[in-house]
């Protein structure tokens, strides 16, 4: 649920005024109905969307912050991981072959040195366990690599 106030700026102390009514509102609440967790009031000049102040449903990949949420729960990957599900979601529905991910997201290793194209398998098995009920947008296509699949609730933030 989200409270979204309008308040006029005809008054330099009324946002502020009003930011503290609403988290003495909050606190009311959290005491009254158990389980209940209520987040500080923000105060944003100009249009606000209220999607944007809310953890959205689903699985939200966000580039430019660098983080990976499913449900408003924050994922902990790897930089490997976040860059590999980053590369594939950005290409949706495209097949990207082990060589492709290895030059893009392997770029910083040497060619044929340590690291091998079944390195690539490996991540995208841990990769999937995290994802959990999301697992799915990682396709595998058999002789041809990987391909992101985003079905309903799943989103992609460039950045």
């Amino acid at each position: 649920m989200v409270l979204v106030l309008d308040v006029p700026a005809s008054s330099v102390e009324l946002p502020s005024r009003t930011a503290q009514l609403a988290d003495e509102f909050g606190r009311l609440i959290v005491q009254s109905v158990p389980g209940v967790r209520a987040h500080k009031a923000v105060v944003a000049a100009g249009p606000v969307r209220a999607a944007a102040a809310v953890p959205l449903a689903g699985l939200t990949i966000d580039r430019f912050n660098r983080e990976v949420r499913i449900d408003g729960e924050r994922l902990r990957l790897t930089y490997r991981e976040f860059e590999l599900l980053c590369y594939l979601a950005g290409l949706p529905r495209r097949p990207v072959s082990r060589a492709e991910l290895m030059r893009t997201v392997w770029h910083d290793r040497a060619p044929g040195g340590d690291v091998s194209l079944r390195t690539i398998d490996t991540h995208v098995r841990r990769l999937r366990a995290k994802l959990g009920q999301y697992a799915g947008v990682l396709t595998t296509i058999r002789g041809r690599g990987y391909r992101f699949d985003p079905g309903p609730g799943v989103r992609y933030l460039a950045a």
